[in-house]
């Protein structure tokens, strides 16, 4: 099922979520962020303000089946209006959503978000392959190449690394939530220090949004690079940036991950 019908259905309080978008038993974690997303974007109607940040909690795998959505706007001032998204399944909460918007307003303070690294150019990079039956299945609906840094469960003695990503197949709509399931589709950036795969995933995740993906030209390759803070006793911080293709900082990403292995 692609991607722009799964989450156009999460416009209603009800949805049923697909086969297909696995990571390991539950569903992709960058589907679930914007099904809320898009959740919260049909709660607040087109006149809302841009999107600032949002935080989610996977509280429990999401799997497929139909799950319900329910959106409560905490506070809509005159700038800033603050939404908290819940997701259930069975009557039990899966994913929450804390999203805050905010009207642009005037300031004489203007700091430059992280400048564009350069690196080679996507189709001189090395594409991450799908391979059935080892490769989580949500993987096969991306394209997300290598630029730099340390492959994934390689034994590196460093974490971390950078590439492009994009949908493997083009058309989807440029806004926050096909953003936010895009940043989600790469992994811990500690898995390079793994000699041989285990499974991980996201417990909290954090993104702040610095330009409106619906206010900018169509962007091919999205550059992406994660830096790891801290891992110990299985569960690690990081952080990430992303620009678009004309080296425009759009989006920090912050998760905290669990690694089992």
């Amino acid at each position: 099922m692609k991607f722009d019908s799964i989450i156009d259905a999460a416009a209603g309080n009800r949805m049923t979520v697909p086969e297909g978008w696995g990571q390991g038993r539950a569903t992709f974690g960058g589907l679930v962020g914007a099904i809320l997303i898009r959740h919260m974007d049909a709660h607040l109607g087109a006149d809302a303000p841009p999107l600032r940040s949002f935080t989610i909690s996977f509280v429990a795998p999401m799997v497929p089946g139909p799950v319900d959505l329910e959106a409560t706007t905490l506070r809509a001032g005159k700038s800033v209006t603050q939404v908290q998204v819940m997701a259930r399944q069975e009557g039990q909460v899966v994913a929450t959503l804390l999203g805050s918007l905010g009207h642009g307003r005037e300031s004489s303070i203007r700091v430059p978000g992280p400048e564009a690294p350069r690196w080679k150019a996507p189709q001189d990079c090395f594409k991450l392959p799908y391979m059935e039956g080892r490769s989580p299945t949500f993987l096969r609906f991306f394209d997300m190449r290598i630029a730099g840094g340390n492959m994934i469960f390689s034994g590196a003695k460093e974490p971390d690394f950078h590439g492009y990503m994009r949908f493997d197949e083009p058309g989807q709509t440029q806004d926050a939530a096909t953003l936010a399931c895009l940043v989600d589709t790469w992994p811990a950036g500690v898995l390079p220090m793994l000699s041989k795969p285990a499974p991980a995933s996201s417990l909290t995740w954090t993104m702040e949004l610095l330009e409106d993906p619906r206010e900018l030209e169509p962007v091919d390759f999205w550059q992406y690079q994660v830096i790891t803070d801290s891992f110990a006793d299985g569960y690690g911080q990081c952080q990430a940036t992303v620009w678009d293709d004309r080296g425009r900082p759009v989006a920090l990403s912050r998760q905290t991950v669990v690694v089992f292995g």
